[in-house]
This record gives structure tokens, sequence and C-alpha cells, in this order.
């Protein structure tokens, strides 16, 4: 199987990345040309990558497309690309859905909107996939966690979630600038709040079946510094604000 990308900017490049290392059996991978710094580094990287005069190449060389171009892009280019019947495509189109894509990629008829996520490099996060397919569940299943789901409206609320990494990082940020302020050195300011945040997530793992409100209890203490911290964040009504923000971003995705 050959497999293309039209588009090679920080998502395609992981999920490619991401093939190499699951050792994905594919003939060859295309890409297009137009990210032509990123195109070539990947070559050099890996001997089964090929640039592509064009994105049209790209299409009348592949089996399965990788549509990982910005939705401002992939309006302005797909209309001018001739899809052929053997194509399989993969949309990783943030806000241009499948019924959208539709009428562009006839004769093909076979789409899947999927939601990868950087991790995708190291085989790791959760992989949304609408709709449920065997052989593309079986692809992405090498490469992260997959959640399939004949339903759009459940991928498009799990899709509002993949907002929320740079969020993370600037919480983990603050409290990392703030550690080095107080005169903590930065190595151990990471290292602390890397293993505090896994343990954190390992916790979650270990009590998937306990509800949020038994785990929220249980990591406060009467009185103590994280009822105090949670009830500052309450009171200015950051989670209020987080829950606005998922609003906004899901009005914008569906």
């Amino acid at each position: 199987m050959k497999i293309g990308f039209v588009g090679v900017g920080t998502i395609a490049t992981a999920v490619i990345e991401g093939i190499f290392k699951a050792k994905i059996k594919i003939g060859q991978i295309i890409v297009s040309p137009k990210n032509y710094k990123n195109a070539k580094l990947l070559q050099k990287k890996f001997k089964k990558i090929k640039i592509a005069k064009s994105n049209q190449e790209v299409l009348d060389k592949s089996d399965w497309i990788f549509l990982a171009v910005t939705p401002k892009i992939g309006k302005k280019i797909l209309n001018d690309l001739k899809f052929n019947k053997k194509n399989t495509i993969i949309n990783f189109i943030s806000t241009i859905h499948n019924h959208e894509l539709r009428k562009i990629i006839s004769p093909a008829s076979k789409i899947f909107k999927i939601a990868p996520l950087p991790m995708i490099k190291h085989n790791l996060g959760p992989i949304i996939i609408y709709p449920k397919n065997n052989d593309v569940e079986k692809f992405f299943k090498k490469l992260g966690y997959v959640i399939s789901t004949n339903n759009e409206n459940m991928s498009k609320k799990l899709w509002v979630m993949t907002s929320f990494m740079a969020t993370y990082f600037k919480i983990f940020n603050t409290a990392h600038e703030w550690l080095i302020k107080k005169g903590i050195n930065k190595k151990i300011s990471k290292d602390y709040l890397n293993n505090l945040f896994a343990a954190l997530i390992f916790e979650n793992y270990k009590n998937k079946n306990s509800g949020t409100s038994k785990m929220l209890a249980e990591f406060q203490t009467k009185a103590g510094i994280n009822e105090e911290f949670i009830n500052r964040a309450k009171k200015a009504r950051i989670f209020k604000n987080l829950n606005k923000g998922f609003d906004k971003i899901y009005n914008r995705i569906k």
C-alpha cells in the first residue's frame, strides 16, 4: 500500500514518524512539496519517503490520502484536485467535515475523519476515528489508543478536547516558572512536576471506575492546602470559564 500526505506540517510529520516507529508495512509514503523543508527532512530520515511534484501527484500515486492541511488551505486547494475511485480519504481537518468533502472527493467514496495528536510520533495518545472501519482502526491502533464511533456528534465533542493541549502546558509552565522564581533549580522543578503529573495520571487510570467526585474528595483535606487552592480557583471562575471555552470550541467545530 502507498499512502500520501497533502500537507507536511506538525501533525503530518508526527504521524509519519509514528508510522515508522510502529514499523507499519507500507510500500511508500508520498508527500506534497509545499512544506519542502519538512518534506526534505523526512526524506533524509526515512528511505520510503518520496516528495511529489504537486498535490495532484500525491493523489495519483497513493491509495490512502491523508488531508493534513489547515481548514483555510483546505478550502483553497481541495476543489482543484481530482480524486480517483481507489482513494481512501483520511481527513485530519478539524472544521471541514466528511459531508462537505464527499462531493469534492467523488468518485472516491471512502472517507474517515480522524484526530491524531502530536504524541502519535511516540505511538501515544488518543485517536478519534469516525466512522468505524476495521482496516482504518487496525492501522491506527498501532499508532495510539483508538476511540472509534459511528456517532458524528460524539466525534465532534471528543475533538474539542484536542484544543486543551496548549492549556495543559500553560498550567504546567506556570507552576514551573513559579518554582524557578522562588529559587528552585530548573531541572529539579521540571523533574518534580513531571513526576507529580505522571503520578496523578496514574491515579486516574488506577481509579478509572471511580467517579471524579471521589477522586476530588480523596485529594483534598478539610482546611488543607488542596482545598484552599481549588476554592481560590473556583472563586476566580477558572472552571466556569474553562467550560465556556469548551463550548466556544465545540460551536466552531460543529
